[in-house]
């Protein structure tokens, strides 16, 4: 239900694509071909980027969300499917408009 729920809001934002290029298993979301969200099918959450080390420490510590495991140190956490959907929704639009400007910033 979470999946379907990131993949209608998602596909709302501008510029965004949904991608499968490790496989249908692994969901890649992407604005202007850079990541901003990724779940794996049938998985324990949805992976988005915070953008510092040290608000990912935070909101691991405070147990809203884990430490990904594929994006471990890179600013990224893996928000559990439980998460409210409203602040699943506000973080998936942070991680977005945070990959959005590196972009426009010309950040690899």
């Amino acid at each position: 239900m979470q999946e379907l729920f990131v993949d209608i809001y998602a596909k709302g934002l501008l510029g965004t694509a949904r991608t499968t290029p490790f496989g249908e298993g692994m969901v890649i979301w992407t604005v202007h071909g850079h990541m901003f969200a990724a779940y794996t099918t049938g998985g324990e959450g949805l992976s988005l980027r915070i953008g510092s080390d040290l608000m990912a420490q935070m909101l691991v510590g405070q147990k809203r969300a884990v430490t990904s495991a594929y994006l471990k140190g890179t600013g990224w956490v893996l928000f559990p499917w439980n998460t409210p959907p409203t602040e699943l929704r506000d973080w998936i639009g942070r991680s977005y408009r945070l990959v959005l400007s590196d972009r426009n910033a010309g950040a690899p």
